[in-house]
């Protein structure tokens, strides 16, 4: 039985001293809007309310930032005690109408919308609401906490050693873990070289990287073999991509090989194209959702795209061994060979490829098996 959701509430630390970076990292640029605004307007667009912002170091400038993006400041003065000072300061400063908050710290501020609704969700999605929710990546628990209100109270009389960390250890029995494939869950900005860490993985954030990729595919539950197809087909794609780019038709590799590795995230479901894509964009990954949506029945177009590479990889790819577009059609006729529409529909899909392949080999000057490598993919189309 899913309950109603009421309000949920967020808290973001941003007063410590940031001694390591050296710059106030609330308003660091990560890499176009701060910080602390790339948090907000993120919780935001997953319906987070309330949101408060505790000060310390430099509060006057965090708290200018937090007033122009529509927050509460809240200034913490014992700060230099720790951060756990700034959570009971947060927390202490909360309507307590509100079912759950979150706590994040500003120097993890690349958290993806989806994440946070896959939170809200789990915490509303039992018959009773958990203590707390927290995020799982690579099986490692991440930031941030979803914590029930229930546990507002109690936080503010903890005064134990090791901080939030050592509190929450000691509620373990209404916990709730939820898998994510999101890096940034585990993002700091703590020192400069975690700083650039951050703002190479922006750069790329919404194509899945490989570990990314592996969480979707476990989390969606598709089957291992299915995953190996998905790794043989980014082989090819990616070797039809490189020989592109060495004739100056540059292609984005990281969508491409997002889109590989997920095109069959939901094989055996009805529409499995569709219902993956689907599914990917609700977790944010929109740009990779239209090539998946795409490898089943490709639209005719001129250019040579992402989505064509991975037409054309994924037809020549059986399993994970490799096939001429002739070999592939032959077997998949004698497959279909008692059903003439499904035969129709898989003669359509070569014919598509073939047209691809004739376009890639035109470009690049080199048959299909030259590019891939070693594999006997036959002869150039004339």
């Amino acid at each position: 039985m899913t309950r109603q959701k009421q309000e949920v509430a967020g808290v973001i630390l941003a007063g410590g001293l940031g001694q390591r970076m050296g710059r106030l990292k609330p308003l660091m640029p990560v890499p176009r809007l701060s910080a602390l605004e790339t948090i907000v307007s993120r919780m935001r667009e997953s319906g987070v309310g309330d949101i408060v912002v505790v000060t310390g170091h430099c509060a006057e400038r965090i708290a200018d930032e937090a007033l122009r993006l529509d927050c509460r400041p809240v200034y913490n003065a014992d700060y230099k005690t720790g951060m756990f000072s700034s959570v009971r300061a947060g927390v202490s400063s909360l309507d307590r109408g509100a079912d759950a908050f979150f706590l994040l710290p500003a120097d993890i501020p690349l958290v993806k919308p989806a994440t946070y609704r896959t939170l809200i969700d789990s915490f509303y999605s039992g018959p009773a609401m958990p203590g707390s929710v927290y995020p799982v990546f690579r099986g490692r628990a991440a930031h941030p906490p979803l914590l029930g209100m229930t546990l507002a109270e109690p936080v503010l009389a903890w005064h134990g050693e090791g901080g939030l960390r050592a509190f929450l250890a000691r509620h373990p029995h209404d916990a709730v873990e939820i898998s994510v494939a999101d890096r940034a869950t585990e993002l700091d900005m703590d020192t400069a070289e975690d700083y650039q860490k951050l703002l190479s993985y922006a750069n790329t954030e919404f194509y899945p990287d490989e570990d990314e990729c592996a969480e979707l595919l476990r989390i969606a539950g598709t089957p291992e073999n299915v995953a190996r197809h998905g790794r043989k087909v980014a082989d090819a794609a990616l070797a039809i991509s490189r020989a592109l780019a060495d004739r100056g038709a540059e292609t984005d590799r990281g969508l491409l090989l997002s889109a590989c590795l997920l095109h069959d995230i939901a094989k055996g479901e009805r529409e499995h194209e569709v219902r993956g894509a689907r599914w990917l964009r609700e977790k944010g990954y929109s740009e990779v959702a239209s090539a998946v949506e795409t490898h089943g029945n490709l639209p005719e177009r001129e250019k040579i795209g992402e989505a064509e590479i991975l037409y054309l990889a994924d037809k020549i790819t059986d399993g994970t061994s490799v096939f001429t577009l002739e070999n592939r059609l032959a077997r998949m006729e004698e497959r279909f060979a008692q059903d003439g529409e499904a035969s129709a529909g898989a003669r359509r899909r070569i014919a598509a490829a073939m047209a691809i392949q004739r376009k890639v080999e035109t470009v690049t000057e080199m048959t299909l098996g030259e590019i891939i490598g070693g594999v006997d993919i036959g002869q150039r189309f004339a």
